[in-house]
């Protein structure tokens, strides 16, 4: 609006200086306004321009057509600079209200986790790759149940508001069955056989989901997806069956294999924005920045550390979704898991007893980017 005033007095100025002749400009005044504000100040400035017009040019030429035509111009502008103020401004109340709903459906697919579990540790970070959103393809979720912890991550295919909703997909059909299927690679297969009328001819959704027993023991299902990265001892071990699995929702057969973890060791589940991010010169993110990132106090400062390292790597400019889950054996962390209060009740930890040695840095790279699913992505 300043701008807009701005210009009237300036152009008003120079026509008694110099008597420029183009009484038209003064029509660009509420076109300016009309870009920030609403249909009442809009109005304003169209009146104002209107005035101006007509004074500037009163003297000696209030008789002539030319000079009727140039204040019906003026007039006209005005008149088009109200209506499109009235435009963006309903555009932008709908595009609130969305905001709102929006915020609503992150809150349904990415609840609040709790920062401890039966023992262990939870944090949870999520950052979309879309503009402005809260949400996008990648998911996660916990749930306690009487096998252990049950945990998935996924990616969705694809991005915007289809793959937000094929992720609810998701999520909804891991929430039913994970409290009600004995074996976690039973809950994959009814996962997928759930999303399958959802999907489109080239959908699919690459999962993990893995169960979290007291004992100290993890079983994993791999649906195509990069392996977890287990921190024990200082280094990273991918964990992965060595068997190729296709996703969700091209696959009801899966298979289930074990590991074992011991008290204070990390698992990082993880989507294909923390691996795949690239510098200006193409290269990944060195895995030796993950391993010293989840080296970290706690959980939360771990996934702090994470992220920006992620965000100096790709300079801020990341091109994919990423959703992070760290669990920690036996520890608490000192913090809500993704910046939610959540309480749940505390139990004390089951050390496993039952070490685990940890691969080399070079043999963790090697592993972990022989486990990456690139001809998947390569069809996204």
């Amino acid at each position: 609006m300043a701008a807009a005033a701005v210009w009237l007095v300036l152009f008003g100025v120079l026509h008694l200086l110099t008597s420029m002749a183009e009484y038209s400009l003064f029509g660009i005044a509420p076109l300016i306004v009309a870009t920030a504000a609403d249909e009442r100040r809009t109005a304003i400035f169209a009146v104002g321009a209107v005035a101006l017009t007509a004074g500037t040019g009163w003297h000696g030429n209030a008789t002539e057509g030319a000079y009727w035509t140039r204040v019906a111009a003026v007039s006209a502008i005005g008149a088009m600079a109200v209506v499109v103020a009235g435009i963006r401004r309903r555009r932008e109340e709908r595009l609130a209200r969305m905001t709102v709903i929006a915020q609503a459906s992150q809150l349904a697919l990415l609840p609040p986790l709790p920062s401890e579990m039966t023992g262990i540790g939870i944090a949870s970070r999520y950052r979309s790759a879309t503009r402005e959103a809260s949400v996008g393809g990648d998911l996660y979720e916990i749930i306690p149940t009487g096998h252990g912890i049950r945990v998935i991550i996924g990616d969705v295919r694809g991005k915007g508001l289809d793959a937000v909703m094929l992720a609810g997909q998701v999520l909804s059909a891991f929430r039913r069955s994970a409290v009600a299927l004995p074996a976690i690679e039973q809950v994959a297969g009814e996962v997928s056989g759930a999303i399958r009328p959802h999907l489109g001819e080239e959908d699919f959704v690459t999962a993990v989901l893995a169960q979290v027993a007291s004992c100290g023991e993890l079983t994993v299902v791999n649906c195509g997806h990069h392996p977890p990265l287990l921190r024990h001892g200082g280094g990273l071990e991918p964990l992965a069956s060595g068997t190729t699995v296709l996703p969700l929702g091209l696959e009801d057969d899966f298979t289930a294999f074990t590991a074992r973890w011991s008290p204070g060791d990390r698992l990082l589940l993880y989507t294909d924005g923390l691996v795949e991010s690239r510098d200006r010169h193409g290269e990944f993110l060195p895995e030796d920045q993950i391993a010293a990132a989840l080296g970290a106090a706690d959980c939360e400062q771990a996934l702090d550390t994470l992220m920006a390292a992620v965000h100096r790597h790709t300079g801020g400019h990341g091109q994919d979704d990423i959703a992070l889950l760290l669990l920690e054996h036996g520890v608490s962390p000192r913090s809500s898991a993704n910046g939610h209060l959540a309480e749940v009740p505390v139990k004390p930890p089951v050390a496993g007893k039952v070490p685990l040695q940890a691969d080399n840095s070079a043999q963790a790279e090697t592993s972990l980017r022989a486990s990456t699913p690139t001809d998947l992505k390569a069809r996204g």
